[in-house]
């Protein structure tokens, strides 16, 4: 889709480049149908030229909403410890 209000990328999207936080995450899950989307969002980041930190995490034996459906799993542990270690820098 072309339309930049949901692809940060198409004409007339504002640069990458020009994102007002200076630190990043993305998270994906390894069996999420929109996995290769985070990734290309991600790297779509990383090449803009972007001045900030950066950060790809990824869970890969899991689905699209893991840490909901299952909020005790270590999977989900995982993913929280790693956001807070994120946060807290």
């Amino acid at each position: 889709m072309d339309n930049p209000m949901c692809n940060p990328v198409a004409p007339g999207a504002p640069s990458l480049a020009g994102l007002g936080c200076s630190r990043m995450i993305v998270c994906v899950a390894g069996r999420d149908s929109l996995r290769e989307r985070g990734i290309w969002y991600y790297e779509s980041v990383k090449k803009s030229g972007w001045q900030g930190k950066l950060e790809f995490f990824e869970e890969k034996d899991v689905g699209h909403t893991y840490h909901l459906s299952n909020v005790e799993s270590e999977n989900t542990k995982k993913l929280i410890k790693h956001l807070a270690s994120f946060l807290q820098e």
